[in-house]
C-alpha cells in the first residue's frame, strides 16, 4: 500500500512553530511562511489530481486467470501515485474534486488578504481530505478578554458526491477548545469543481463568480466572529452555581442517578465539572461561559485528561469535532441546546 502523505502546515509569521488548531496532528511546519494555496498545496505533497480507473474483475480462463472491465464502475485515484482514494466505487456520471480544484476557488480569498493556508492532511484511510485556512484579516478581538483564532475548514471526501463542503470555526487559545457548532449547526461553504472546457466567455464568467464568491465569504466569516462575540456576551453574563452546572451536565449526558450511571458516563462528567472552574484553562465556574468551554475543553482540547488518555488521535478527534456530521461536533450542539433551554434562550 501506498504511504499516507503525512499533514503539512504553515507558519503564522517567519520562525514559528505554532500550528494552531492542527497542533496535535502529526505532520512537519513549511521552512516559510506561504500565501498562496497552490504553492502550499504542492509543498505538501498535494498538488496531485483525483481521476477515475476502471474496476476489472477476475475471472477463470483456460490459461489461467483473466480480467475484464467492469461496466459504469471506477475507483478513483491520485494521480501522484495511484493509491485509490476512495471508500468504494463511483459510477461515470461521478465529478471527481482534488485539492487543486478546491485551491483554483478558495486562492482569491488569500489574494483578497483575509484569510492564509494553515494546514492540510487526510483521515479515513485517505479518502476524506482536509484543508484549513486561517482567517487573517482582523475580528480577533472577542469581548471579556477572550482571544480566539478563527479558521475555515474545508472537507473533501471522496466518492460522497463532488462537493467539498466548509465550515467556520473558532479555537480559544487558553484552553486549545475547538468552537464548531456555537454559531452554526451546519456547513457554511460547499466547493464544487466549475469546468470552463476552453470557452473564454464561460471562463471569464467563472472568474467573476470567484470574486464575488471571495466577497460574500469574507462577509461570512465577519458575520460569524459577530455572533460569537454576541455569544460569549451572552454567556458571560448568565450566572451559574455548581449545583447548576451539575444538573446542566446531567441533561447533557442522559445521567438520572449518578450512582447507576456507566463508569464512562461519570467520568466524562466529572471531567467536565472540573473544566467548569479550571483558570489555568480559563474558566472560572461562575458563568453558563465557564460551562460551555467546560464542555468543549473536554471534547476537543489536548490538554484535557481523558483525551490525553483516549486512544482517539488527536487527527480523528480534529475531523470528528470540525464534521456536522462527526459525533464530537453533534455532543457540542447538545451541549448548546441543553444550556439553551436551562437558560429559557
Amino acid at each position: 500500500m501506498t504511504a499516507t502523505i503525512k499533514g503539512f502546515f504553515n507558519h503564522v509569521k517567519e520562525g514559528d512553530t505554532f500550528t494552531g488548531l492542527n497542533g496535535s496532528i502529526d505532520g512537519t511546519v513549511a521552512n516559510r511562511v506561504i500565501h498562496d494555496l497552490p504553492t502550499f498545496l504542492k509543498e505538501a505533497g498535494r498538488d496531485y489530481y483525483i481521476r477515475k480507473e476502471p474496476v476489472y474483475q477476475k475471472f477463470p480462463g483456460q490459461n489461467g486467470p483473466e480480467f475484464a472491465e467492469v461496466a459504469n464502475q471506477f475507483h478513483l485515484t491520485r494521480s501522484s501515485d495511484d493509491r485509490v482514494v476512495s471508500p468504494h466505487t463511483v459510477s461515470e456520471q461521478y465529478a471527481p474534486l482534488s485539492l487543486m480544484d478546491i485551491a483554483e476557488e478558495l486562492e482569491p480569498w488569500c489574494q483578497a488578504g483575509w484569510c492564509s493556508p494553515d494546514g492540510v492532511y487526510s483521515a479515513r484511510n485517505e479518502s476524506l481530505e482536509v484543508v484549513s485556512l486561517r482567517l487573517d484579516a482582523g475580528g480577533q478581538e472577542l469581548p471579556e478578554g477572550e482571544n480566539f483564532l478563527h479558521y475555515i475548514v474545508f472537507q473533501n471526501a471522496h466518492a460522497t458526491g463532488g462537493t467539498a463542503k466548509g465550515k467556520i470555526i473558532s479555537w480559544r487559545i487558553v484552553c486549545a477548545n475547538t468552537f464548531a457548532a456555537a454559531v452554526s449547526a451546519t456547513a457554511d461553504f460547499a466547493i464544487t469543481h466549475r469546468c470552463a472546457k476552453g470557452d473564454p466567455a464561460e471562463q471569464q464568467k467563472i472568474m467573476a463568480d470567484r470574486t464575488r464568491d471571495a466577497v460574500k465569504a469574507w462577509e461570512h466569516a465577519r458575520e460569524h466572529i459577530r455572533k460569537l462575540s454576541d455569544r460569549i456576551n451572552t454567556l458571560a453574563g448568565i450566572p451559574l452555581a455548581y449545583s447548576d452546572a451539575e444538573e446542566l451536565t446531567n441533561r447533557l449526558l442522559g445521567i438520572t442517578d449518578v450512582e447507576k450511571a456507566s463508569t464512562r458516563s461519570v467520568n466524562r462528567r466529572d471531567a467536565i465539572l472540573a473544566g467548569f472552574s479550571m483558570p489555568k484553562f480559563g474558566t472560572n465556574g461562575r458563568t453558563a461561559w465557564d460551562w460551555i468551554n467546560g464542555v468543549t475543553f473536554v471534547n476537543s482540547s489536548p490538554f484535557a485528561d481523558v483525551n490525553k488518555k483516549s486512544k482517539v488521535t488527536g487527527l480523528d478527534r480534529t475531523v470528528r469535532n470540525v464534521d456536522a456530521n462527526g459525533s464530537g461536533f453533534k455532543f457540542e450542539q447538545s451541549a448548546e441546546k441543553v444550556l439553551a433551554s436551562f437558560i429559557g434562550a
